[in-house]
């Protein structure tokens, strides 16, 4: 069975994550097709709207470590595979805010991970009132991914931002929706409808020309010149550099041992430069 759904009706398009057994965790068939059938609705004219959800009672757990292990590979998210599971590094990947059509995340249960990061690049999110969402990267010694570390500030102020991904902690989806990280939260049961209503609304009383346009440039404006597109590829290069780095392997033993973790002591001088214009950008030292 495919690990990822597309259904078109009545000028929206559906995309499911379709791994119900595994909370939906992030697949290499899913980064391929992912990418492929959000090129397929953009180019098609009768899509006029995008909802991204997932099947049963998660949206996206985050990647599946399980399936990392079995290949015996760095998990690194700057390769995708295709569906053989032969790596291929950049993969030139489409996001939801590249798109000319609108797409509205419904996290219909729990998200974390890339599963909570990559909500961040759709247009709209609605999420169920006692979903479970968390920025946990920290918590296995890792960073967060999609560009979340420029997307979240910009959505919720850069002290809840902050809050958040650095302590990782689980928040309701009605939480998520008090502090503005979520358009609406509404009953598990109601999450779909509700975005099916609202792609509705756009698809059959908006002009699907000015709505493209008006994406484009509210995007685009937001983003500074190719900002977010930079923010993505670095996290990818920290991302690949927290994997090997000193709490990685520590994070994940603590969790499968169901412990405390014993990080490693930090030196700054040691960490690389990511999201810095330059070497010493609070003129410390």
């Amino acid at each position: 069975m495919s690990h990822l759904l597309l259904d078109k009706k009545n000028h929206i398009a559906t995309i499911t994550f379709n791994r119900p057994e595994k909370r939906n965790a992030y697949s290499p068939e899913m980064a391929v097709k992912l990418t492929q059938y959000l090129r397929d609705c953009d180019r098609d004219p009768d899509v006029r709207a995008v909802i991204i959800t997932g099947a049963g009672d998660a949206f996206c757990v985050g990647l599946d470590m399980n399936d990392v292990k079995k290949r015996g590979e760095k998990p690194s998210l700057s390769e995708t595979s295709d569906p053989s599971g032969h790596p291929t590094q950049r993969v030139l990947r489409t996001y939801p805010f590249q798109i000319s059509k609108p797409v509205i995340c419904a996290i219909n249960g729990s998200a974390g991970g890339f599963g909570a990061a990559y909500p961040l690049t759709c247009d709209i999110r609605i999420a169920a009132e006692d979903a479970n969402i968390a920025f946990s990267f920290v918590k296995w010694g890792l960073i967060p991914e999609m560009g979340a570390t420029w997307t979240l500030p910009r959505l919720i102020g850069i002290e809840k931002a902050a809050h958040l991904m650095l302590t990782g902690r689980k928040i309701t989806g009605a939480e998520a929706a008090e502090m503005g990280l979520v358009f609406r939260a509404v009953p598990r049961d109601q999450v779909l409808n509700e975005a099916v209503a609202l792609a509705t609304e756009i698809a059959e009383g908006s002009s699907p020309s000015a709505v493209s346009l008006v994406k484009q440039m509210t995007w685009g404006r937001m983003m500074d010149e190719g900002e977010l597109y930079r923010a993505i590829y670095e996290d990818d290069d920290a991302i690949a550099w927290a994997f090997t780095g000193p709490d990685s392997s520590e994070g994940n033993a603590a969790f499968l041992e169901k412990r405390s973790a014993n990080w490693a002591e930090v030196d700054p001088d040691q960490l690389p430069k990511f999201g810095r214009r330059n070497a010493n950008p609070f003129g410390l030292g």
